[in-house]
């Protein structure tokens, strides 16, 4: 593992812009998700549906957004789009601290559309412009401080923006602290290093459907680099189906309080993080789909873990009451389950930043922004695909238990596409 680059300003500056960025959004959308449940909503029922158009209101800007940002990113110079979208969220973040401030539920839902927005703007940009500062033996190790950043970035936003907003005055730290935040991911694009000349002669439309229509046609032309968004995709969803679940599976399964939730966040995290690690430790430089076939087998492993996760669930004896850390880790079948969590997560840091380097890799600098607009809209739509099918299986009366086998058997076949999939595409230039 090469981390010679970090402190470069090749690459600091440009970590610390992402790092807080996924901070900040996660840091006032739990804020706003804890204001809902305890303060604004007049009953459990009405802060679920708020609670839901939330979660929507935030993803909508990347199926909107995401073809045209990366159509602008591929035109212009990427670094200063980078410090116009870092500046544009110092403005939303001044409206966000007004929408805290006066806790009108219209004006945080307004500046969380428009968070989405800029994050969507962000997207396409981050991962193209990598490939640009860092040498292709570096690549590897720079999207794996991206994406252990990234879930380390969510879980700090999460914990905070609950943490800070429900407490004396809490509305006023809060938004000084995203304003704050804002200021400094500007600050930090200043130091990023200019880019490469954007293509002068790529036509932007601005028929928002069409964008959209368009850069997924890019699927045919650069064949593995799709393999590697619908791949990462794939993961996006076990992902969201795992964390959506997470507070039924310790209350209702395990008999865990809050606490032990934010334990099975914080290893999920920390899983995530260690997985992105060993990718750039050992896994050797990316050129081609060869290099990444073997990812096949963490998906096997993954379908593997949830099942012994399902049958350790069951062994476990609930209390009377909801049990804190402590006596939560007293029961062996509940610390295997947390052992499962950290494994499904570390395997899916393993998986995904080989595949963020092949999408890189495998297509040329003009087309890489939207490329990787291409990834962000596909995992956008497996995000809200895995939350129709949990809501499906809880309607057909599916217990959580048999949500994961049921989850751990389409992983199987993700699995076995993968592996036909690949040996066909690894003949492909």
């Amino acid at each position: 593992m090469n981390n010679g680059f970090f402190l470069t300003r090749r690459f600091f500056p440009l970590f610390w812009v992402q790092f807080l960025g996924a901070f900040n959004d996660n840091l006032f959308k739990n804020a706003l998700v804890m204001l809902i449940t305890f303060r604004l909503a007049e009953s459990p029922e009405q802060a679920g549906l708020l609670i839901t158009l939330a979660a929507g209101i935030f993803i909508l800007p990347f199926f909107l957004f995401s073809a045209f940002a990366g159509q602008l990113a591929d035109k212009y110079e990427k670094t200063a789009l980078i410090r116009k979208i870092k500046l544009a969220e110092i403005l939303i973040m001044l409206l966000g601290a007004m929408a805290l401030m006066t806790q009108s539920v219209e004006l945080l839902f307004a500046v969380l559309f428009l968070m989405g927005v800029q994050s969507a703007f962000f997207g396409p940009i981050k991962y193209a412009v990598l490939p640009e500062h860092l040498a292709d033996q570096e690549l590897l190790d720079g999207n794996g401080w991206f994406s252990a950043s990234t879930f380390v970035a969510i879980l700090l936003g999460t914990i905070a923006g609950g943490w800070v907003v429900l407490t004396d005055g809490g509305e006023t730290g809060m938004a000084a602290a995203i304003l704050v935040v804002a200021v400094l991911g500007y600050v930090s694009s200043r130091f990023v290093p200019v880019s490469a000349a954007g293509d002068a002669s790529l036509t932007v439309h601005w028929n928002l459907w069409r964008n959209t229509r368009q850069e997924m046609a890019l699927r045919h032309d650069f064949p593995q680099a799709f393999f590697a968004v619908l791949a990462i995709s794939w993961f996006w969803f076990l992902g969201a189906t795992y964390l959506s679940q997470i507070p039924v599976l310790v209350a209702d399964q395990l008999g865990g309080d809050d606490k032990v939730v934010l334990l099975f966040l914080t290893v999920f995290s920390v899983g995530i993080a260690l997985g992105a690690w060993l990718a750039g430790r050992y896994q050797k430089p990316v050129r081609s789909l060869t290099n990444v076939r073997w990812l096949v087998w963490l998906l096997m492993a993954i379908s593997v873990v949830i099942l012994i996760g399902n049958l350790a669930m069951n062994q476990v004896v609930l209390a009377d009451d909801l049990v804190g850390i402590s006596m939560f880790l007293t029961q062996w079948p509940s610390v295997v389950v947390l052992l499962t969590m950290l494994l499904i997560a570390t395997f899916g840091g393993l998986f995904t930043v080989p595949l963020y380097t092949l999408l890189q890799v495998k297509t040329p600098h003009h087309f890489r922004s939207r490329m990787v607009a291409v990834n962000n809209i596909t995992n956008a739509l497996l995000m809200v695909v895995s939350s129709v099918f949990i809501m499906a299986l809880y309607a057909f009366e599916f217990d959580l238990t048999q949500i994961l086998y049921s989850v751990a058997l389409l992983n199987l076949l993700v699995a076995f596409w993968y592996l036909k999939r690949g040996r066909v595409l690894a003949q492909t230039v």
